[in-house]
């Protein structure tokens, strides 16, 4: 190697530009005299590259999901750090604990764990694991497959989701995986069914997008989700998912429980499921008036509150009209109709008081029309015009101890008060007063 001589009194200063070629000679003062002293670049850098050194304390800080211990070391000592949350949850990527999501709140979605350790059965042919709300968190169970194909199966238990139908929208799975190696193009897609006891039907599946497994060894959490069509259930119904796997020359694992909680975040909700059969995510209210009765007609998303109008037929809802009718009689408001003067009078059923003001003709007091009950009452008031006036009857008018009267009496008024016989289709007059 050829070096570049150069010639300086001391030590390079920091930061100098220096070459591994360069020769230097440094000169030193010692006693009496100098001794030059010649040393190479490549020496002084792996000096300071291999410098040692000493420190009089270590400390070690953790986000708050942990604990530390042996803080500071002084001389000697292990910092030795510990999870400081529970079993039963989790850390965010912020260093965080937090809680695993529940199926409790109004409205929020439903989500459902990939419980390995619990075996279901064998369901069309093929042997499950449990899907259920509620995960199991223990020491983990694995599943390993080293060929293309499912890796593993799983299905909710007896009567869940007990829905009568899918909401269409996404479902998102989160499972983790990790491969024997790296390299490859392993990868894996899932498939949604339902059990109706007797057969797997495929509701959805996303083997056209399969989501590749790419770090290796590493045990990691790949995200893929499903698009769902909207589904009809019967409440019996059971979900299944099944894992297929594209192994790319490797051992594929799945990792459920514990540590590595595969999750599944479906369209169903904690909120509203069925009213009154309908199983719209949102419903409405309405109001009617069909019907003979009060009746809730459902239909598609609205439920219809129908309350009919009251009549001799319907029983509902009292009418304004029929209201005013009520509310007179019960501030005893009489229905009065109202006459000058006529030659025939016939007084009618929606009345309680025929008067007669100022007859000026022969007056013939027609029998009543209309719809009348057993016992209801009628008065009728006669005054003439300053000149006596005839009184003839229809035939459905009947004294009962009185005289009906047949003039009037010059500018007197006269009362008849009548009572309406059901029993013997009759009018009976049972009171006449003249005014004195």
């Amino acid at each position: 190697m050829a070096y570049r001589r150069q010639k300086i009194s001391q030590m390079p200063p920091k930061g100098a530009n220096l070459d591994a070629t360069d020769l230097l000679e440094i000169s030193e003062v010692s006693g009496t005299g100098y001794i030059t002293k010649s040393i190479t670049g490549q020496e002084i850098i792996d000096a300071a590259g291999g410098g040692t050194g000493t420190v009089t304390s270590v400390d070690l800080t953790m986000p708050s999901a942990f604990t530390v211990t042996g803080n500071p070391i002084t001389t000697a000592g292990t910092l030795a750090v510990a999870g400081a949350g529970l079993a039963t949850q989790y850390i965010r990527g912020d260093g965080q604990l937090a809680n695993f999501p529940t199926t409790s709140g109004g409205g929020a979605s439903v989500s459902y764990y990939l419980n390995g350790s619990v075996s279901q059965g064998t369901f069309g042919g093929v042997a499950m694991k449990e899907i259920n709300k509620t995960p199991i968190i223990g020491a983990g169970t694995d599943f390993t497959i080293n060929a293309n194909g499912y890796i593993q199966s799983f299905i909710t238990d007896a009567n869940d989701p007990s829905q009568l139908e899918i909401p269409a929208g996404n479902w998102n799975f989160e499972t983790y995986f990790s491969a024997s190696s790296s390299g490859g193009t392993p990868s894996f897609y899932v498939e949604l069914y339902k059990w109706d006891g007797a057969t797997l039907t495929l509701i959805a599946s996303n083997s056209t997008t399969p989501e590749g497994i790419t770090n290796g060894t590493a045990i990691d959490l790949y995200l893929t989700a499903l698009a769902v069509p909207q589904t009809t259930l019967a409440l019996t119904d059971r979900l299944a998912v099944r894992i297929y796997v594209t192994h790319s020359g490797r051992t594929i694992t799945l990792h459920t429980e514990n540590s590595h909680l595969c999750q599944i975040i479906t369209t169903f909700s904690t909120g509203l499921t069925a009213l009154n059969g309908l199983t719209a995510q949102v419903q409405n209210l309405a109001v009617g008036t069909s019907g003979t009765d009060f009746a809730i007609s459902s239909v598609t998303s609205t439920h219809t509150f129908n309350l009919p109008t009251a009549s001799a037929t319907n029983r509902g809802a009292l009418s304004s009209a029929d209201w005013t009718t009520f509310n007179d009689k019960a501030s005893y408001t009489p229905r009065v109709q109202s006459v000058a003067s006529s030659a025939t009078v016939t007084p009618t059923s929606a009345n309680d008081l025929v008067k007669i003001t100022a007859q000026a003709v022969g007056l013939t007091l027609a029998n009543p029309t209309g719809t009348f009950a057993e016992g209801q009452a009628l008065i009728i008031r006669i005054k003439d015009n300053g000149t006596a006036r005839s009184i003839t009857y229809g035939s459905d008018y009947r004294a009962i101890g009185v005289t009906l009267p047949t003039t009037t009496v010059l500018s007197k008024t006269t009362y008849l008060g009548i009572i309406y016989n059901d029993t013997d289709t009759k009018w009976d007059v049972v009171g006449v007063t003249t005014q004195a």
